[in-house]
């Protein structure tokens, strides 16, 4: 079996994974990305039918590596968010307060996977090999080395990028603290009658939170995907019913905001759980996005998170005093990103529970708080800022 060297290797093609192949490959790097999966075969690639909502942070660092161009046409803008506490009496309005910028932008997954691969493509010092069965790593203090079904690869650096079930993670024995939820989350995306107006909107059931983010439309076909919570057992009921009971029920929960709905494109049902690694990297390996921490979707800030470790990696791999890899290399990201990820792991826990109790305590707290945050400016400006990620 042949044997390849490399300064990179990364497992993992999904967004994240594709981001850090981009900052990696732009400074230079020998850089190979590798998966299992090809997602190059058109008859069986991109049926992931999820959105990803780009925060304006991110929005801002992936214009630093020359992508956001060519993402763009494709981002739907959100320039406010609509928060209701399970009436639409209870309400939170947050709007950005500065010029030319937004509070995010909602793009489909498979139109942003295509882009990335065909610009990463473009680049001399990279190759992508699909079809790579990782079998076994090695690691040690000169460098990793990855086996496959197809090829031995010897890289200064491992960078995990293969998802919540990370491969990786297994064969090298990294601890994971992980909490599975009583609920998973049904998306659905479809054509509706009313206009958005670049507004996103999150209400709180005790079932769970129902997100709807709107998606690039046409003049005549508005377009919207719907994040919500529920329990498995129901979800599965409801999108196994027929099609037109499954429409009216939709509208009969969300249709004072998008109208009647035309037509549902499509359906996908995903259990949740949250996760976080004890720790970020070990020898010669480092983890990001979801193979290192995984957060309830319900602030929508999941991506973001794994964006936020990429460019963690990127900034330290700019110096190239410090050997990429190294102990102090490795020990250095995950001081970099291991808080932030654990602070978003409790918050969004938590704020998940709060909002599911129906405890009558809980439910006036939220209700008094709601209309504490609404009345003060200050605060929701700080809300804003903060999941902006500016």
């Amino acid at each position: 079996m042949k044997e390849i060297k490399t300064d990179v290797l990364i497992v993992g093609s999904g967004l994240v994974g594709l981001v850090a192949a981009h900052c990696l490959s732009s400074l230079n790097y020998k850089v190979i990305l590798v998966d299992k999966k090809n997602f190059i075969d058109t008859k069986n690639s991109f049926k992931d039918t999820r959105t990803v909502a780009v925060s304006e942070g991110s929005k801002i660092f992936l214009e630093s590596l020359s992508l956001w161009s060519s993402l763009k046409n494709y981002a739907e803008p959100i320039k406010d968010i609509k928060v209701y506490n399970r009436s639409l009496s209870n309400k939170i309005l947050f709007k950005n307060q500065k010029k030319n910028k937004k509070l995010g932008y909602v793009i489909e997954n498979k139109k942003f996977s295509k882009i990335l691969i065909h610009k990463l493509q473009k680049f001399k010092n990279t190759t992508i090999h699909y079809g790579f069965d990782l079998t076994d790593v090695k690691l040690n203090d000169r460098n990793s080395i990855a086996f496959s079904n197809k090829a031995i690869v010897n890289s200064k650096i491992l960078i995990a990028a293969d998802g919540k079930n990370s491969k990786i993670k297994k064969i090298v024995g990294n601890k994971t603290f992980k909490k599975n939820y009583a609920e998973s989350a049904l998306v659905l995306n479809f054509i509706h009658q009313k206009k958005l107006d670049n507004s996103a909107y999150e209400i709180f059931y005790k079932t769970g939170p129902l997100a709807i983010l709107p998606m690039k439309s046409s003049e005549k076909n508005f377009q919207s995907t719907v994040i919500w919570s529920n329990k498995d057992r129901f979800l599965k009921k409801l999108i196994n019913m027929d099609p037109l009971f499954v429409r009216s029920f939709m509208e009969e929960k969300i249709g004072n905001i998008v109208g009647n709905i035309n037509k549902i494109n499509s359906s996908q049902i995903f259990p949740l759980s949250a996760h976080i690694n004890d720790f970020f990297y070990n020898k010669r390996l480092i983890y990001v996005g979801d193979a290192a921490h995984s957060i309830h979707p319900i602030a929508g800030q999941g991506w973001n998170l794994g964006v936020s470790d990429v460019k963690n990696l990127f900034e330290l791999s700019k110096n190239k005093k410090i050997d990429i890899g190294s102990d102090l290399f490795c020990q250095m990201y995950n001081n970099k990103s291991y808080y932030k990820a654990f602070q978003l792991f409790q918050i969004t826990d938590k704020l998940n529970l709060h909002f599911m109790s129906s405890v009558n305590i809980y439910k006036t707290l939220t209700n008094i708080g709601f209309g504490f945050i609404e009345r003060n400016q200050l605060l929701k400006n700080k809300i804003t800022k903060y999941a902006m990620g500016v």
